[in-house]
């Protein structure tokens, strides 16, 4: 389910604030597997969420 609405957040039909709660840290965590492959960059990921991307 996380992906599915990391992959709504991406495509912009919905917005973070739609997020459940408790979906919050695996949506974060599929979008920042997507910032490590090359799939979206550490701006879409502020877009999208509203924080910066702290890269390990």
């Amino acid at each position: 389910m996380n992906e599915i609405w990391a992959n709504r957040l991406v495509a912009g039909t919905k917005a973070w604030t739609d997020v459940p709660e408790i979906r919050r840290a695996g949506v974060k965590a599929a979008l920042a597997m997507r910032i490590a492959e090359g799939a979206i960059t550490s701006e879409q990921y502020k877009t999208i969420i509203g924080d910066e991307w702290i890269g390990e």
